[in-house]
């Protein structure tokens, strides 16, 4: 496989995987005050924040080190595949929406949710008809912004996944290898897909998020 297509396979699973929890953390983590919910969105953006190679160190140290990370590798055959891409790109995925997805549900006034109860909605109903609908501009920006960031990452997923060719190396993966070898017109026609992917990716989420 090109590395472009697994890149995109890899972050869209990704993707897909982590957005209805990122939305129904967020979701909770909206709906509550004081310091507890800001500690728990602190941790839950942590991989976000943290350079991409402690991530994937930590990822990697956890399925080496612990019984249940060992127990899932096991089971999903992590190590050195795209599955092992896939997870790490989930963190990643998941960490980004996590506080844009929060603030998107908090300019959700909760007197709609109200007004919807006293009309006869439960809260499911309400959660999925009323909700979501008002905050969806900001819920599909993130879900975009998630996405690229498991696009374009690098050092978390090397460090999981590794760099085979045709297997694990994705698309940033791929430019490394081919200008660490001296095929720069290579690399250079990768970096422009990356960019155009790049570049429409940013722009859905801005027109999203801006209500264009």
């Amino acid at each position: 496989k090109s590395a472009l297509s697994l890149s995109l396979v890899a972050a869209s699973l990704a993707t897909l995987l982590a957005a209805p929890l990122a939305v129904v953390v967020a979701y909770l983590l909206s709906r509550r005050a004081g310091f507890t919910p800001l500690l728990v969105e602190s941790i839950l953006s942590l991989p976000f924040m943290l350079t991409p190679v402690a991530t994937g160190s930590i990822v990697l140290l956890f399925i080496v080190q612990t019984s249940v990370g060992r127990a899932l590798n096991g089971a999903f055959n992590l190590l050195f595949t795209l599955n092992g891409a896939v997870l790490v790109q989930f963190i990643l995925a998941f960490s980004t929406m996590i506080t844009p997805m929060t603030d998107a549900f908090k300019n959700v006034s909760v007197e709609y949710e109200h007004v919807s109860r006293t009309l006869g909605h439960g809260v499911f109903s309400t959660f999925f008809n009323v909700v979501i609908p008002l905050a969806r501009r900001g819920l599909v920006s993130s879900i975009l912004m998630g996405f690229m960031k498991a696009f374009s990452d690098f050092g978390a997923t090397v460090m999981v996944a590794g760099m085979i060719l045709g297997k694990t190396a994705t698309l940033p993966g791929a430019i490394y290898v081919e200008m660490s070898t001296g095929n720069v017109n290579v690399a250079l026609a990768m970096i422009l897909l990356s960019v155009v992917v790049s570049l429409t990716i940013s722009i859905l989420a801005r027109v999203m998020r801006s209500g264009g």
